[in-house]
């Protein structure tokens, strides 16, 4: 059903425009996002939506931005059952989550089988900023990498990827690692042919950590929010300019468009092959 037409007959003196078109569905619960102006209507919303869709055990909204060092969402239940936990599928993996302690997007459900695709066989794979899991297990799931480690600083985070790769033990190969990149990476005494730096807004501080670690001809995928619309090169010339400050360039690289975040504001990927100068 079209979920903004049904709220309309709910509510026939807001403004349609104001009301959900939909809602993120992860697991058995739907998160919301209203506009200010109907705020106060937000419990009877999650009711009509838990009548909906029978299939929902919680309707939970957003109330603040990502913020913090773990970038910790601000959530709270508008309806149903009183818990922010929940198991989501993807992909063909199970991902036990909890809204308020790990950062989870099902929007980058593609993005993570894209990139999945790309490795190759007997690849040594490293996701950084890998939060309970999604990333290493939808590689290890569907690609013949010969290792994949994921290195995430959120001890709530890194207990649900602990989880996580017992809920999927097709999931072979995998490693998780609980701290910073830079204290982590050294102890592992290997290089990778592929890195994932999945941390849109922080990724630049990584870079210089992780450069000694790729090989040459490896692959970084560098994440960031690009603030001037489709065409703009700024989150690519960083990454350059990073890479040449520390004697490394990019041999080729590609942006991938991979979610729209706002007017001209996209969230975007930097494929990148990386060498020594």
């Amino acid at each position: 059903m079209l979920l903004r037409q049904g709220l309309a007959h709910h509510f026939p003196d807001i403004p349609i425009s104001l009301l959900p078109r939909g809602f993120d569905k992860l697991g058995d619960i739907a998160l919301l996002t209203l506009p200010k102006d109907i705020l106060p209507f937000a419990e009877r919303i999650g009711e009509i939506i838990l009548g909906y869709f029978p299939h929902l055990h919680v309707v939970a909204l957003r109330v603040g931005e990502y913020t913090g060092l773990y970038r910790l969402p601000k959530i709270r239940v508008i309806a149903g059952e009183s818990r922010l936990t929940t198991v989501h599928r993807e992909n063909g993996i199970n991902l036990y989550l909890n809204l308020e302690k790990a950062y989870f997007s099902t929007r980058l459900a593609q993005e993570r089988m894209r990139v999945a695709k790309a490795v190759r066989p007997h690849e040594r794979v490293c996701v950084l900023c890998s939060g309970l899991g999604p990333f290493p297990l939808n590689i290890a799931s569907h690609s013949k990498a010969q290792e994949v480690i994921g290195i995430e600083v959120n001890p709530w985070a890194h207990a649900l990827a602990l989880q996580n790769r017992l809920a999927n033990r097709k999931a072979g190969g995998v490693r998780f690692f609980a701290g910073q990149a830079a204290a982590i990476l050294p102890l592992l005494r290997t290089t990778f042919d592929r890195i994932v730096l999945m941390l849109p807004t922080g990724s630049a501080e990584l870079v210089p950590w992780v450069l000694p670690y790729i090989r040459a001809g490896g692959t970084i995928h560098y994440y960031a929010m690009q603030e001037g619309g489709k065409d703009d090169i700024s989150a690519h010339n960083t990454l350059a300019a990073l890479c040449l400050a520390r004697g490394y360039r990019l041999l080729s690289s590609r942006t991938v468009l991979c979610g729209h975040c706002g007017p001209k504001r996209y969230r975007v990927c930097i494929d990148a092959i990386i060498d020594h100068i």
